[in-house]
């Protein structure tokens, strides 16, 4: 391909031939005589064109021979010679029709809502929060931005030039234009992430999910139960207990607008004290409750035998057993729908690992027994399961297994309890229920699919920014996500239709330069391109439409 934006001076020992008014120079790279005719051929390989008397433009082949140097070398170019345009061109058109696009620039103007765009598409593509690396992306992709900014840029924007008013305009406006805000159940849950960062005043040591030795900060979402758009989040000090956290959470989907809402809880949720609070703010909720609770004691052994021993109680669609019963909650009067579950298959894999750790505190007991110096202090979380003797001196000196509590926990595995504040059924509340791994997806993305583990930033304000672009990322990817299921169901192919097989599949859409500095598409799209594409409306005119505005930056 010619270089016509490098301009050299032709090498001395080449040669150059006219052809068509054109003078193209030639590097020799050898000869060989030829006995036939009795003269010596040269061997010779094109390297470019000669632009005047002295100088030339190198096509690729000039630089396996020479060094560009001397006075004449310009500027590089502002981006490569081939631009990847598939993956970037779909994200943008997602950012338009959910009007994110529109929400951006009226919020943050022209330069730094192109750049957020930008941003939330290499994090999806090159699924990492690390910034530093962004601008190599910006060399070879398509982006929104007028120039190719660098991580100093990037610094800036987080620390001055995204505000909390600005974000939380955002998600208002976000959440105005969504369709559903009544009827419709919200799931939330939240998770906490390290961080060593001094200049993080939210970073608290709390009760983490992984290094509880490192600083935390908490990160909540709501979602839409149905098809997992994220609606809204919060960040918290890492000391916050999540229970505690949940009302704020119940207040702000009032502040957005959302009436006659059912909430999606975790069993971590679970207490009085917010179910008081659901009541009063008027929404409905569906959560799960811990089987060692004794508001459920009794129903389980109720229920044991007859979802052990009745078929009428097996819901076929879920492979598992389930009744409701009507019951209270605490001191509370209201009328609260308990649906208890039994899995065979769950109950099975529980009671085998159930019975490995009971092994291992076995064998942790009997190292005490042979230490010879373990007092009643030192053993108390074995009192339950096991029956243990002291001698004189109060040491341990023996045990065994307290069957009773044993089979009474044995008998819980594979047994679950949903409750609700409205009447349903139990297969009604299970499929609800299931639905809000939707808001655990979120943040497995988060983590693994767009590296948000780590914040890698130093201070409040860039984390708050940061957090915020990773939100709007997180709203696209889904989108994309859920558009990729209905193309994997069509095409009975889950494997190539993953978003990162999706994103990989995208990436070899390319533009190049020809000899005229055009960017062009060599190749048209293949099947599964096409696929992916017109699921989101995306035409092999939108992609030459991209080419042709990439034309107008060079």
């Amino acid at each position: 391909m010619l270089r016509r934006d490098v301009l050299v001076k032709r090498p001395e020992r080449t040669k150059i031939y006219s052809q068509r008014d054109c003078v193209y120079v030639y590097h020799v790279t050898g000869s060989e005589y030829k006995k036939d005719k009795k003269y010596v051929v040269e061997k010779r390989v094109c390297i470019g064109k000669m632009v005047d008397d002295e100088n030339m433009n190198p096509n690729d082949n000039f630089y396996q021979y020479y060094e560009i140097v001397g006075a004449n070398e310009e500027e590089p170019p502002r981006f490569s010679d081939a631009i990847q345009v598939g993956a970037p061109a779909l994200l943008f058109k997602i950012m338009d029709d959910l009007k994110i696009s529109e929400l951006l620039h009226s919020i943050h103007g022209e330069e730094n809502a192109n750049l957020i765009k930008d941003l939330v598409s290499y994090m999806i593509i090159r699924e990492t929060s690390t910034m530093q690396h962004y601008s190599d992306f910006a060399w070879s992709h398509l982006i929104s931005s007028e120039k190719k900014w660098d991580d100093s840029k990037i610094s800036e924007l987080f620390k001055h030039e995204i505000d909390y008013a600005q974000t939380e305009s955002f998600v208002t406006k976000w959440n105005e234009i969504q369709t559903e805000h009544s009827n419709i159940y919200i799931s939330y849950d939240s998770t906490n992430m390290n961080t060593k960062a001094e200049g993080v005043e939210m970073a608290e040591f709390g009760h983490a999910n992984d290094d509880s030795s490192v600083p935390q900060v908490n990160i909540s979402y709501a979602v839409n139960y149905a098809d997992a758009t994220p609606l809204f989040y919060e960040m918290y000090p890492g000391s916050i207990i999540d229970n505690t956290q949940c009302s704020h959470m119940v207040d702000q989907a009032k502040e957005y607008g959302y009436k006659n809402v059912g909430l999606i809880l975790d069993r971590g949720y679970f207490s009085i004290k917010n179910i008081r609070y659901f009541d009063t703010k008027g929404y409905d909720f569906l959560m799960m409750i811990k089987t060692n609770s004794s508001l459920v004691t009794e129903m389980l052994k109720e229920s044991r035998l007859p979802l052990l021993t009745r078929a009428r109680y097996y819901l076929p669609e879920y492979d598992v057993y389930g009744l409701t019963k009507e019951g209270t909650v605490g001191d509370d009067i209201t009328v609260r729908y308990f649906h208890i579950y039994y899995d065979n298959v769950r109950a099975s894999q529980e009671k085998n690992e159930y019975l490995k750790q009971l092994i291992k505190k076995e064998k942790h007991l009997q190292k005490k027994v042979d230490e010879k110096i373990r007092r009643k202090e030192d053993v108390v979380p074995y009192e339950k399961l096991f029956k243990l003797k002291y001698d004189d001196n109060g040491y341990l000196e023996s045990y065994k297994r307290n069957e009773n509590e044993i089979q009474k926990e044995v008998d819980k595995l594979g047994f679950f309890v949903i409750v609700t504040s409205k009447e349903m059924t139990a297969s009604e509340a299970l499929d609800i229920y299931r639905k809000r791994d939707n808001v655990e997806k979120i943040f497995r993305m988060l983590k693994a699919g767009l590296e948000y583990d780590t914040f890698r930033v130093h201070s409040q304000d860039s984390l708050e920014s940061k957090t915020y672009v990773m939100f709007i990322a997180s709203i696209v990817r889904n989108y994309l996500f859920q558009g990729l299921k209905k193309v994997s169901k069509k095409e009975k192919d889950k494997k190539n239709y993953t978003v990162p097989a999706a994103i990989s599949e995208l990436e070899k859409i390319t533009i190049v330069k020809n000899s005229k500095g055009v960017y062009i598409r060599r190749y048209g799209l293949t099947k599964k391109q096409r696929s992916i594409l017109s699921q989101f409306g995306v035409s092999e005119s939108y992609i030459n439409k991209v080419a042709d505005r990439m034309n107008s930056r060079v």
